[in-house]
């Protein structure tokens, strides 16, 4: 029930965005059909974070353990369990003067993370429990929202707590597997594959292992872009025979895709991120309070709200009922901001001065995008179901020599491809550049705040100058596009990092099947070009 009701609300909230039914391949001629099961097998949907030089990071050892290199990580009898670290912790008594012990140190410290499962995008939160540290201990770029395996750099921006720094320690981070919950979680070094050189002849990779022996991770490394490998399976052997999958993956690495906004950004709970967002883009400030007090009550395998630990808590708080409410939160420090919100409450201060003092900045900054993101992606489906797709007069560009965007001038229209076209990104108490969205836009702001459009933005405790981006691209063309069919079973086709680090080890863990050992041509997209391979069960592309 609980995998019928996530999809239904998937579906609910995509036609919520304007992205059901909203394509750029044409409506006629035949269209490539597959089927993702990367719920299934994580390894049919990786993404690797991609750094400014191109640079892909991968995961190369396990462990960061303190005087052994990237490379140590023990044997599997060294593995720790997520939940056996939390059940430690909540049995100590002193856990509480453990927490101030856990002292960090002033130099930041990099490491790569591995998450495998339903929920990659909670992998920071499994990892600052296990380390018994503040989920903001833990910092990184975004997070994937669908089932797979996610590999990213974090940073612990006030550096490892001093308890992890001694020799004689035996923590998650030397262990470097966290098992026992979802989503898996590795950590370790990281191996940053570019084929650039630097200025004494070393490759980027050898430079940045260089930094990781030390205990630092790479300067000045930002995450400009992702690293997909994506397997299509179930491709039937007409569809491989006639051309199609070559078309479909020429046409994909010509045109592009949709540069839509990932559907966990708009929240899956119940109570949508934008409906608390909203609410605070227009001052309900009592609306927002409550709306936060009742939202994301679902548990780590996405149940509904009612078999939630917190689901008791959150009945109280829909019935006004704060002081039982937080008797009913949850002990476990997973509800520690539901509890602060409601304190505040509870000693009577108004709803604004509650939210200010107990709703962190990223939760405010998360929930005022969400009405961005929301409006942006309703204007980007109007734009693509009723105008051409291509560039058209008045469309917003991004024009590089003078940084900013400016409407595309009719004499320029034949110079230009649909992935060139901006839409702004509605930004609180700014007005909407003038654009073929801009209606569509205001309407939706209009509608999500009954009309109070205008907030007070001195009342936020964040910028919202830098909320998000004053623009965003309607497509996005993919680089170093790369295709192959395999006949393959139902295990995983491509290896991730941590198969190939453990090998069949992996199956002990996991519990999930060896990849099959299957011959790849590593065909690159051309358009033009037929391919004589016959079909398979199974597809892969490598974005």
């Amino acid at each position: 029930m609980a995998t019928v009701s996530l999809r239904f609300s998937v579906r609910a909230l995509e036609a919520d965005a304007g992205l059901s039914g909203t394509f750029l391949a044409p409506h006629s001629g035949p269209r490539l059909v597959g089927k993702l099961r990367s719920s299934r097998v994580p390894a049919d949907f990786q993404r690797h974070e991609v750094g400014p030089r191109g640079e892909v990071v991968h995961l190369a050892a396990l462990g960061l353990g303190s005087g052994s290199g990237p490379g140590a990580g023990g044997s599997s009898a060294s593995w720790v369990s997520a939940d056996e670290q939390m059940r430690n912790a909540r049995s100590h008594p002193l856990r509480s003067a453990k927490r101030s012990e856990a002292v960090a140190s002033k130099e930041p410290w990099t490491a790569t993370v591995y998450a495998r499962g339903q929920r990659p995008d909670a992998a920071r939160r499994v990892l600052a429990s296990a380390l018994q540290l503040p989920r903001t201990a833990v910092l990184g770029r975004g997070a994937l929202h669908t089932p797979g395996i996610s590999v990213q750099l974090v940073t612990f921006p006030r550096g490892l707590p001093t308890v992890l720094q001694q020799a004689q320690h035996d923590g998650p981070l030397v262990s470097g597997l966290l098992t026992g919950q979802d989503p898996l979680v590795a950590v370790g070094a990281s191996t940053l594959l570019a084929p650039e050189v630097d200025a004494v002849g070393s490759t980027v990779q050898d430079t940045t292992s260089r930094r990781q022996r030390r205990g630092t991770g790479p300067e000045n490394w930002q995450c400009q872009g992702h690293s997909y490998s994506v397997v299509l399976r179930n491709l039937s052997p007409w569809q491989c025979e006639a051309g199609i999958v070559e078309d479909g993956v020429a046409r994909f690495a010509t045109d592009g895709f949709i540069n839509a906004f990932e559907l966990g950004d708009f929240g899956l709970a119940e109570v949508r991120r934008y409906e608390v967002g909203a609410a605070l883009w227009a001052g309900k400030w009592d609306l927002a309070a409550k709306l936060l007090l009742v939202m994301n009550q679902a548990d780590t395998n996405g149940e509904a709200c009612h078999s939630s630990p917190a689901s008791a808590a959150a009945a109280a708080f829909r019935s006004g009922d704060l002081a039982r409410g937080v008797e009913l939160l949850p002990e476990d420090g997973t509800a520690e901001g539901l509890r602060a919100l409601a304190l505040q409450l509870l000693l009577r201060r108004p709803a604004l001065e509650a939210l200010q003092r107990a709703v962190p900045k990223p939760v405010w900054a998360r929930h005022l995008s969400a009405v961005s993101r929301l409006a942006w992606s309703r204007a980007a489906a109007i734009r693509l179901r009723q105008m051409p797709h291509r560039p058209m007069p008045g469309d917003l560009i991004w024009d590089e020599s003078a940084g900013e965007a400016r409407a595309l001038k009719a004499d320029e229209v034949d110079m230009r491809r649909l992935a060139d076209v901006v839409l702004p990104l509605p930004r609180p108490g700014e007005v909407v550049p003038e654009c073929p969205g801009r209606l569509q836009m205001e309407a939706t702001l209009d509608k999500l705040t009954s009309g109070q459009a205008d907030p007070e933005v001195a009342a936020f405790p964040i910028n919202v100058g830098s909320l998000m981006p004053r623009f965003r691209h309607l497509v996005c063309v993919p680089s170093d596009v790369s295709w192959d069919i395999v006949e393959a079973a139902d295990g995983p086709v491509v290896d991730c990092d941590l198969t190939k680090l453990i090998g069949d080890e992996i199956g002990t863990v996991v519990r999930t099947p060896e990849a099959d050992d299957t011959k790849a041509t590593n065909r690159r997209a051309r358009a033009g070009r037929r391919s004589a391979a016959s079909g398979g069960s199974g597809g892969g592309s490598g974005v």
